[in-house]
């Protein structure tokens, strides 16, 4: 249920706050500002976007994502 909900504010995220930079390709760029995004909320902002989960916990499956979604990628971002 909370990886939904995290999905949904990733997605919301991309719509609404994500400015591409052209740093990296697209996708690459989008979590790592997604994480950027999540790590500078406070608790009490996070707990709006998110009211039902503790906010450490929120930052703590995001990092678990993000780590699983960088091994995924690892050799194509070696490439780049």
């Amino acid at each position: 249920m909370i990886r939904k909900k995290i999905d949904n504010l990733f997605w919301s995220f991309e719509k609404n706050n994500f400015e591409y930079k052209n740093i990296w390709p697209y996708h690459t760029e989008l979590v790592f500002a997604f994480v950027d995004y999540i790590e500078n909320l406070s608790d009490e902002q996070l707990k709006e976007l998110i009211p039902e989960e503790k906010p450490s916990y929120v930052r703590r499956i995001v990092n678990i994502g993000t780590d699983k979604w960088l091994k995924r990628y690892a050799k194509t971002m070696m490439i780049l």
